[in-house]
């Protein structure tokens, strides 16, 4: 089965997105994370298996308390 990309887009509070990229990082579904500028703080590049693996896991981010919004972006092709 092919793997599921996707990139998670996180907005956090001031002085949250060293925290919340380091907690990102920590997860292995999670192949790249960096801190961004604009409107997004920080950016995480995923492959999962299902979506079900992808839900939980932004929905594990969002629980963060410095999380203020995410955007999931489905990759179709490469």
């Amino acid at each position: 089965m092919a793997k599921i990309i996707s990139f998670l887009l996180i907005e956090t509070s001031t002085g949250g997105p060293d925290e919340i990229l380091k907690k990102v990082k920590e997860n292995p579904l999670v192949t790249e994370a960096f801190i961004i500028y604009g409107e997004w703080d920080v950016i995480a590049r995923c492959e999962t298996n299902t979506l079900h693996d992808l839900t939980d896991f932004v929905v594990s981010i969002r629980k963060q308390p410095d999380v203020k919004d995410t955007k999931t972006l489905i990759a179709t092709s490469g």
